[in-house]
């Protein structure tokens, strides 16, 4: 069962210390409105997220959920994707990023993709995406996730 928001919340703030995360302080609804002024209206679930922490750092391969401030304070150039998309997290200074896509038409659906080699999809959970980092790290999590997806994708010779 994917948890929801709260539940991850409520394990960064009790384990923070024992996962090697150092969490920011929280996003202020000035930080957010600022934010969205770029036209990305965040989801409510990674809006609840930035007001508990406007993002962290994990000893972890330096992994980052990048906070808000600095997407406004570096410019749009360096974080937005696009239109409808920004780069959420980020690891061993910008040698890999993870792009949340967010839906025109509903700001509470998105996805969540890497394109290291090629775009790959990952979750439309931020979550999951924590959660996943949070049990496996970088490679253990997120990376093996990706390559697990991509070889599901993959005809074999039994589903051909």
């Amino acid at each position: 069962m994917t948890p929801t928001i709260a539940d991850i919340i409520n394990t960064i703030k009790t384990n923070h210390e024992e996962f090697g995360i150092t969490l920011y302080d929280e996003a202020t609804d000035f930080d957010i409105a600022e934010f969205e002024k770029n036209k990305l209206v965040l989801p409510q679930d990674i809006k609840a997220f930035y007001k508990f922490s406007n993002g962290f750092y994990s000893k972890e391969d330096m992994f980052r959920i990048i906070p808000l401030d600095e997407v406004i304070s570096n410019g749009c150039d360096n974080y937005i994707e696009g239109e409808y998309a920004f780069h959420i997290a980020e690891y061993m200074i910008y040698c890999d990023m993870w792009t949340l896509s967010i839906n025109p038409k509903d700001k509470n659906v998105y996805t969540i993709y890497n394109k290291t080699n090629e775009l790959v999809i990952l979750t439309n959970s931020f979550a999951e995406f924590l959660e996943r980092f949070l049990s496996g790290g970088v490679f253990k999590g997120l990376y093996d996730w990706r390559e697990q997806i991509i070889s599901n994708r993959k005809p074999t010779a039994n589903n051909t």
